[in-house]
């Protein structure tokens, strides 16, 4: 009987997400991020509208955030380097700083995209997202106002931000909307 109850939950919650519509999925998780119009734009070509379930848009945004990590992880060695042979080792020590916390967060976005299939893993999902986020601001504290960011590198890192910030809020809506959470 609980084996039942248990498969039945499961499809019913898997159903309910289906028939959210990618409008109000879009608006219901931007809303909630801290800049909306980033989110707006960096969605809403993940949903193909009328196709695509809640779960399968999830993947794809951690899909896509985790490739923007990852370019901004190569884009951190780079710069090491190039600082490095500059002689600026402030700024090289900056970057190799940095560099665990991106390669943990996009870690934290595979094992959260690995997980996204199973039933019930929605919490922890949203805790691996929230992870992602926590790991990129901590390269926040590598660059003081004394030995700030530069302003090139400062807007990859924002983006980096933003879509950590999309993925904990998008994985928390849906753990909340399957009463995970």
């Amino acid at each position: 009987m609980g084996s039942s109850y248990n498969n039945y939950l499961f499809v019913f919650t898997f159903l309910s997400l289906a028939y959210i519509s990618s409008a109000d999925l879009v608006s219901d998780v931007c809303s909630k991020t801290k800049d909306p119009a980033y989110c707006v734009k960096f969605v809403k070509p993940l949903y193909k509208l009328g196709t695509t379930t809640p779960i399968d848009f999830t993947n794809a945004t951690l899909e896509a955030s985790k490739n923007v990590l990852y370019l901004v992880y190569l884009d951190i060695i780079g710069r090491e380097t190039k600082a490095s042979k500059s002689n600026n080792p402030v700024l090289s020590g900056q970057y190799r700083e940095c560099k665990p916390h991106y390669e943990y967060a996009v870690s934290a976005l595979r094992q959260s995209q690995a997980i996204s299939d199973l039933p019930n893993h929605y919490k922890r999902m949203a805790r691996l997202a929230g992870h992602a986020l926590t790991e990129i601001q901590y390269c926040d504290s590598n660059f003081t106002p004394i030995r700030s960011m530069p302003a090139d590198f400062k807007a990859l890192h924002q983006n980096s931000l933003n879509v950590c910030d999309i993925c904990k809020v998008l994985t928390t809506h849906l753990a909340v909307r399957t009463g995970a959470i």
